[in-house]
């Protein structure tokens, strides 16, 4: 993985982010093809994810985050010289990146389907707004859904850490919440909902926009 010898060279955490989207157009192209949903999928999924990393590498720097409680990144660091934090903030793209990835993708199916759809009944073609309006029905929905997968996921990563936290019961909760083991949980959540409810409006719009950029208004944007 193109990532892997980036990590090791020491590059800086934004200096991940071509390799990143290097990775990520491969991996939608390769799914879904080479065509118009996709490059509306991609660039939203850029766009997002290059928000996502300036916002969470801004908690990292607020926070003074190491990426030490981490035992697999305390040992790359210690033995390869690999930047713990560096492994933190690729981790938790990528991983948000599933997510996020799953939204854009159908919310651009959504708008290509409705235009066929209404093309397909000889009916005056949909505009932009309306494609936008009517595609965010289904895209609020889809991103509840998400939600809960993230919260989930992240629950279930995070269980050892909260079952040590519910042993520790005599430990106050404010000394809990800052330890750093369980604040880069807190932090990779936040960003993954972020991005994830970020990504669904973008890709909606892009998608309304490249798939029919000559679409005249009808009375259904109204």
């Amino acid at each position: 993985m193109i990532l892997l010898p980036l990590l090791l060279g020491g590059a800086p955490v934004l200096g991940l982010l071509p390799a990143l989207g290097g990775v990520l157009a491969l991996s939608v192209y390769f799914v879904h093809g080479w065509n118009r949903k996709s490059h509306a999928a991609l660039l939203a999924l850029l766009l997002c994810v290059t928000l996502g990393a300036g916002l969470l590498n801004l908690l990292v720097g607020a926070a003074s985050l190491t990426g030490l409680s981490d035992a697999g990144a305390t040992v790359a660091q210690a033995s390869y010289g690999v930047s713990a934090t560096g492994l933190y903030v690729v981790g938790v793209l990528l991983t948000s990146l599933g997510a996020m990835n799953d939204v854009a993708i159908t919310q651009t199916s959504a708008v290509e389907t409705l235009a066929q759809t209404r093309a397909a009944q000889a009916g005056p073609p949909l505009s932009r707004r309306a494609l936008f309006r009517q595609a965010m029905r289904v895209g609020r929905d889809h991103a509840a859904g998400m939600v809960n997968v993230l919260m989930l996921l992240y629950a279930g990563g995070s269980l050892p850490l909260l079952l040590l936290m519910r042993a520790s019961s005599g430990t106050p909760l404010w000394v809990q919440v800052n330890s750093e083991g369980l604040f880069t949980e807190l932090a990779a959540l936040l960003l993954a909902l972020v991005s994830m409810l970020l990504v669904v409006p973008v890709s909606t719009a892009l998608a309304a926009i490249q798939h029919f950029p000559s679409t005249p208004r009808s009375p259904d944007s109204t």
